[in-house]
């Protein structure tokens, strides 16, 4: 009776064992599982912020273009004669 006694509590005690580490893998996974949420988090935070700076950027090379069109009409009308320079008054 007493080996019996014995065997059980040692059954008992394995048992405590497997339970204390089941509940550790448990809890290493829920903290992988939020370490994955907060990371996917963060990637979509960066695709946003991408996408905004791939606007800016966009809109800035547009007006970056106009200006260029800009400053290539002013030189055309400029050397053409259709309009003085700035340093030509002086010379005149």
């Amino acid at each position: 009776m007493d080996e019996l006694l014995r065997e059980r509590d040692i059954l008992n005690k394995n048992m405590l064992k497997a339970v204390n580490a089941t509940q550790k893998q448990v809890d290493l996974v829920k903290l992988h599982e939020q370490a994955k949420r907060n990371l996917e988090e963060e990637i979509q935070n960066y695709k946003e912020e991408a996408q905004k700076q791939r606007k800016i950027i966009f809109h800035l090379e547009k007006e970056r273009d106009r200006y260029i069109n800009q400053a290539s009409d002013l030189t055309q009308k400029a050397d053409s004669g259709g309009m003085p320079w700035p340093l030509d008054k002086g010379r005149g």
